[in-house]
């Protein structure tokens, strides 16, 4: 007892070290005595000193009655002199000795940082073990905070970018609205023509058509320099088709006739989306070979397919109204090559308004950088250091939160987060960003602002990377459990079918069952509805995964399977159908298990063989193509169970057994309209991606 309470003396003495640390760092906001700041801290480099020389002392004193204890006061011993802790306090001093405030404080979380992991291995408090599940949660978590970090990082480069370049940044903007006024005209006047066009012939219709397609482009060029270079809005093309990518003989009903278009007047590679730009032409210029607004199906491209910007980038004043505005452009070029030119006018409606909204926007950007007060830089410079503070809160929770395990499967105390470093690195450019826009030095603060993103979209790659792994390892303890549970029933089920057809060949032969052939089958039915046990673990855990349509189904099925041959079998129904449907219970089980050993395979690439489902990007437990095979198979059974029930019934078919046969041809019949539905949606998820 003398013992421990000697060695519970150590830890108050370490938390006293890390207060007096602590309380170095927040001595430095006080002026009135920085000059002490050195001498304290050459204090509590002392009072460390002499606790590492207690550690050795009290260790020598324990080694024979406590061993594990002196052990532990040795590790704690090395350990201190491994992380240089009492260098790293005399290198806070010279620090303070030299003004150099800043580098003093890193180098005093890095000695907090030390003392926490010394305090930790002298309570032996290891740290906690997570699920793969949790940590799963925590990583997401953090992602998503980077994620919303970044963007506000983005928004606030391309602030200090506008705000130093006010003169430059007010042109481009009138430049932006004269165009955007031009193409209004232009817009105006596709509308007057389409809404005169009622009646007019298919060549009419697609020659409005061209010249929608033309102002398409000029307002997606538009977005795109509004967007500033940080992204690309998708084509709205449904197959990005090029002016002149149509070739003769490709047209269909409402594309241009071949004969309008001349040869020489376009090539595959003279143009590409993009390559206009506003004012090059005028609507009319285009001619109707060099472009086929029809080629774009519906269907092949939905609203919102080209998103408004990146997660990582913020949409710019006036940039997503004009996509949207492309949008609604694409789908009337679509009606015009449909002959439907009242629903193409409301579409180009529709797009005049957008493109109307993205103006309003502009001017009020315009005029609020036009207004903005000489205190534009100290605000700036404010947000800069709350984003930097979000970033050092992240920091803070990957340092408090339980250290990831090694490949080895140990956890290491000095062990960090995925991320971790270089949010903290992002923070540090924040707060060099920061500081020059308080100084008005806006190229420098831009410089640390971009360093800042480049830092945080690594973090995120590393926190991916490690989620990824995790999905990977989750994924796989599933598949083996799923496979574990469909052998074993499988294994299970075997058996019990073979002893089901002996029953019936001894009741056959014997007429009749003993009590103890009876006795048998009871057993025969009690094991069927234990294996059918065995298939509800397996359509929980498929249902708690939630990413796949058809192996839930198919399980419940199985189950369902399952308890009717144990019913059949309480009622000593050891015939042809009962056995029927116990090799078809095998027959799916191998399925089953055939399907899951596909999707154990190398998986597919960009997700192309992946899935099941699922969505946020959850990586699909089964593959796209594992459910494809185990449907096609299931539709197979029940083809053959059905040419297999046919044939047992004739006219000596005894009255109970045609009753047993009609019982199951509803029940292939209800097995076939599953197989319909889930088809169906294998089919839509097809589709989606």
């Amino acid at each position: 007892m003398t013992n421990k309470r000697t060695m519970n003396q150590f830890l108050p003495v370490v938390f006293a070290i890390v207060g007096l640390v602590c309380s170095g760092l927040l001595a430095q906001d006080s002026d009135d005595i920085k000059s002490e700041l050195g001498e304290k801290q050459r204090l509590v480099e002392q009072k460390m000193v002499d606790l590492e020389n207690m550690f050795t002392v009290i260790a020598a004193k324990l080694q024979d009655k406590e061993p594990e204890r002196a052990k532990q006061l040795v590790d704690a011993y090395q350990q201190a002199k491994e992380q240089l802790i009492t260098k790293k306090m005399a290198e806070v001093s010279e620090h303070l000795d030299n003004n150099q405030y800043e580098q003093a404080a890193q180098k005093i979380d890095e000695v907090i940082q030390k003392l926490d992991d010394l305090v930790r291995l002298l309570m032996n408090d290891k740290s906690p073990k997570m699920t793969k599940s949790e940590e799963i949660d925590m990583l997401e978590d953090w992602k998503n905070s980077i994620q919303q970090m970044r963007q506000s990082q983005n928004q606030q480069r391309r602030e200090t970018e506008k705000v130093a370049n006010k003169d430059e940044t007010l042109r481009k903007i009138d430049q932006q609205i004269k165009q955007l006024e031009d193409l209004i005209g232009q817009q105006k006047g596709l509308i007057d023509q389409t809404s005169k066009s009622d009646g007019a012939g298919i060549r009419t219709l697609d020659k409005i058509a061209d010249q929608q397609f033309e102002i398409r482009k000029k307002t997606e060029d538009l977005a795109s320099e509004i967007a500033d270079g940080d992204e690309q809005p998708v084509s709205t093309d449904a197959n990005n088709a090029k002016p002149g990518d149509s070739k003769p003989g490709d047209s269909k009903p409402g594309d241009s006739k071949p004969s309008d278009s001349k040869p020489g007047d376009s090539k595959p590679s003279d143009a590409k989306p993009g390559d206009s730009k506003p004012g090059d032409s005028k609507p009319g210029d285009s001619k109707p070979g060099d472009s086929k607004p029809g080629d774009s199906k519906p269907g092949d491209s939905k609203p919102g397919d080209s998103k408004p910007s990146p997660s990582n980038s913020s949409p710019q004043p006036g940039q997503q109204p004009l996509q949207k505005s492309a949008e609604h452009q694409r789908q009337a070029e679509e009606k015009l090559g449909s002959a439907k030119p009242k629903e193409a006018q409301q579409q180009e409606e529709k797009a005049l308004a957008e493109m109307e909204n993205a103006k309003q926007e502009l001017a009020k950007e315009r005029r609020r950088l036009a207004s903005l007060p000489p205190e534009a830089f100290d605000e700036m410079a404010r947000k800069q250091r709350r984003t930097r503070d979000k970033a050092m809160e992240v920091v803070q929770q990957m340092k408090e939160a339980p250290k990831p395990e090694t490949p080895d499967g140990a956890s290491s105390p000095n062990q960090q987060q995925p991320g971790q470093q270089k949010t903290q690195e992002a923070g540090d450019s924040m707060k060099k960003a920061g500081d020059n826009l308080e100084q008005k030095d806006a190229d420098q603060a831009q410089q640390d602002q971009k360093e800042s993103e480049k830092k945080l979209d690594e973090a995120m790659e590393e926190i991916e990377e490690r989620l990824e792994q995790l999905r990977d390892e989750t994924r796989e303890e599933k598949l083996k459990a799923l496979e574990a549970r469909f052998r074993e029933m499988l294994e299970r089920q075997q058996i019990a079918s073979v002893m089901t057809t002996e029953l019936n060949d001894k009741k056959i032969n014997l007429g009749g069952l003993r009590r103890r052939d009876q006795l048998a089958t009871i057993s025969l039915a009690a094991e069927e509805s234990e294996i059918s046990e065995l298939g509800q673990q397996a359509y929980d855990l498929l249902l708690e995964d939630g990413t796949s349509d058809v192996f839930p189904e198919i399980v419940q099925d199985l189950r369902a399977e399952l308890e009717r041959v144990s019913l059949l079998l309480e009622d000593e129904q050891t015939n042809q159908l009962t056995q029927l449907i116990q090799k078809d219970i095998e027959s799916v089980l191998q399925d089953l298990l055939d399907a899951l050993e596909e999707s154990k395979q190398k998986k597919d690439g960009g997700g192309g063989g992946g899935g099941g489902g699922g969505g946020g990007g959850k990586q699909p437990l089964l593959k796209l193509s594992a459910e494809l095979k185990i449907l096609k198979a299931s539709q197979r059974r029940v083809n053959r169970r059905t040419k297999q029930v046919d044939s047992m019934g004739g006219s000596d078919t005894p009255r109970e057994m045609e009753q047993k046969l009609a019982e199951e041809i509803q029940n292939l019949a209800d097995q076939q309209s599953k197989l319909l539905e889930l088809t169906e949606q294998i089919i839509d998820k097809m589709n989606d991606r």
